[in-house]
C-alpha cells in the first residue's frame, strides 16, 4: 500500500471539503460528493474492492457530510445556529458510521465502532482549537479520508 497516495488523497479530501465550505463560486456538491469519492479511491488503495458494500458505504457518506447535526443543539438547551463542541463530535461520528456497511466484506464492528469514535474525537478537537476556517473544513475532510487506514 502506498501511503503517500493515501495521504495525497486525503489532502485532495480536504481541499474538496473546504471548496464546498466556501460557496460561490463553488457548490456544497464539492464536499458531499468529492470526499465520498476520495473515500471510496483510498478503500480501493488499501485494498478493497469495488463491491456493492464499498458503494454504499460511499452512498451512506453523502447525507453524513450534508449536515453538522444543528438540531442536537435543543439537547443542549442551545437555540442558536452556531456549531459547538457536540455538533463537531456527532458529525465525525455519523462519518465514521456510514461504513457500517463493510461489516459484509470483514470489517468488524469493534474497528468500525473504533473508528468512528476517534474520527468523532479527532473533529471535535480540531474544529474547535483550528481558528482559521480555510484549515478547520479542509482538516475535517483530511481526517475523513486519512482514518481510513484503521480498516488495514
Amino acid at each position: 500500500m502506498n501511503y503517500l497516495l493515501l495521504i495525497l488523497l486525503s489532502i485532495i479530501g480536504g481541499v474538496l471539503y473546504r471548496l464546498g465550505g466556501i460557496g460561490k463560486p463553488w457548490n456544497t456538491k464539492m464536499r458531499d460528493l468529492g470526499v465520498p469519492v476520495c473515500g471510496l479511491l483510498a478503500m480501493r488503495l488499501l485494498g478493497f474492492d469495488f463491491s456493492w458494500v464499498l458503494y454504499l458505504s460511499t452512498l451512506l457518506l453523502f447525507p453524513a457530510l450534508t449536515t453538522y447535526w444543528k438540531k442536537i443543539n435543543r439537547f443542549f438547551g442551545d437555540t442558536d445556529e452556531n456549531c459547538h463542541w457536540y455538533n463537531w463530535f456527532v458529525h465525525g461520528l455519523v462519518c465514521g458510521l456510514a461504513y457500517l456497511p463493510m461489516l459484509y466484506v470483514g470489517i468488524s464492528l469493534g474497528t468500525i465502532i473504533g473508528r468512528a469514535i476517534v474520527l468523532a474525537i479527532a473533529t471535535m478537537w480540531w474544529s474547535e482549537k483550528i481558528n482559521k476556517v480555510k484549515w478547520e473544513e479542509g482538516g475535517r475532510g483530511f481526517l475523513i479520508i486519512i482514518s481510513l487506514f484503521m480498516f488495514r
